[in-house]
């Protein structure tokens, strides 16, 4: 358990740990069948720090990365047995480099869980028991960091290979020539590029005749199921620490319908913090946010629409106006705005919870770069309002 001397750390990473979590639990398994000793860090075990390092936010990088490793020696080992690629990119490539400049004492090597497994297969001190059923055929995705990053190539291969019954055959493109499966990043932002490139990778096992694709990277994995199911490529994609410990015969959670559950707010959530979609929630909070507006503009702007040809002469000064009043305004149209999203977006309880500390972060790095692209898609639709509200005023007052 945590807090366990040994001289090998398994680090599970995020996903592994709050996700698909099959894959920490497949990991163990194998690693314990294999007979590694090891521990873990339980509760101590910080992020790899990699979204902190590719933001930019490099103060908070460095601290992660020093509690990372604090809590490493702390178990007196001097290995980080990985999972995650990413991960075990941060602990084989980046950490040394950074604890270099931050004066810190490193002395850990990172070794992904392949290779320790395919070791013991190597002399001779582990071997997979016969597997039940028939054959299958399956291939192996070089992930990005994995391959090109931590050229980490042939120990999955072998680990594969050692599975009874499994026929390993080798797409077109592998190693450093590996297609790239087209992202998480790209899903998010460009779905159906990434479908496209997934796609081109799915149709190179399916070209060399395999049922399954077997890879180590979860946001991989994520990827190319997606890309399976919108381009209905018929082939199979499998965590290879899954596969191989179904091969020691223990049954795993299945974690798909959970992240596909998730995905599917996360990919709502997309949309609606795009142009489109944000220019969507504004013309639903018109009441709310003239309200918001400083020293009464909301008041001058509602005046005007009762006077002909006003609002139209205004509208050249929206582009101008809007990128200077919405950081104002937004603070007090927070809880409308959390409310819309969540009209639109079903989400569990957790998420839920978490909308009012962190759209603030999300609305104040998004709005500078896209608040451009809004104005113009709802300066109309403000205008008619204002023209409608000024109408009804009137009529009122009449």
């Amino acid at each position: 358990g945590p807090g366990r001397k040994a001289k090998a750390v398994y680090f599970a990473g995020c996903t592994a740990s709050y996700v698909e979590r099959d894959i920490g639990i497949a990991s163990v398994r194998l690693l314990h069948d294999a007979g590694v000793d090891f521990t873990y860090l339980g509760e101590e075990e910080n992020c790899c720090a990699t979204p902190m390092l590719v933001a930019g936010k490099w103060d908070l990088f460095a601290e992660t990365l020093r509690k990372n490793v604090e809590a490493v020696k702390r178990t007196g080992a001097d290995t980080v047995i990985t999972s995650c690629p990413a991960c075990d990119m941060m602990w084989r490539k980046v950490y040394p480099e950074w604890a270099r400049k931050l004066g810190i004492d490193y002395g850990i090597t990172a070794r992904h869980y392949s290779e320790v497994v395919a070791e013991r297969i190597r002399d001779g001190r582990f071997r997979f028991p016969e597997r039940p059923g028939g054959p299958v055929t399956v291939t192996w995705h070089d992930s990005c960091h994995m391959g090109r990053a931590s050229k980490v190539y042939e120990a999955p291969r072998e680990v594969i290979r050692a599975i009874p019954g499994v026929e390993f055959v080798e797409m077109p493109y592998n190693r450093d020539e590996a297609h790239c499966c087209g992202s998480v990043l790209t899903l998010i932002k460009e779905p159906e590029v990434a479908a496209d490139l997934g796609k081109v990778r799915l149709d190179e096992a399916v070209e060399v005749g395999a049922a399954k694709v077997l890879a180590a990277c979860p946001c991989c994995q994520f990827q190319l199921r997606v890309a399976a199911e919108r381009r209905n490529v018929p082939v199979e994609v499998v965590d290879l620490a899954h596969f191989a410990a179904e091969a020691l015969g223990y049954e795993l959670p299945d974690p798909h319908p959970e992240v596909r559950a998730q995905w599917a707010v996360f990919e709502k959530m997309i949309a609606l913090m795009t142009p489109e979609g944000f220019a969507g929630l504004m013309k639903t909070m018109w009441p709310e946010l003239l309200e918001a507006m400083p020293a009464g503009m909301g008041a001058m702007m509602r005046a005007m629409g009762r006077v002909p040809g006003a609002l139209e002469a205004m509208k050249p000064l929206f582009p101008v106006l809007f990128p200077r009043l919405l950081p104002l305004m937004m603070p007090k149209v927070l809880p409308t705005l959390i409310d819309r999203i969540r009209e639109r977006v079903p989400m569990p309880e957790y998420m839920s919870e978490q909308m009012p500390a962190l759209l603030p972060k999300v609305m104040d790095n998004l709005m500078p770069h896209m608040i451009g692209d809004v104005v113009p898609l709802v300066a109309d639709d403000l205008i008619g309002y204002l023209k409608g509200a000024g109408r009804e005023e009137t009529r009122r007052a009449a």
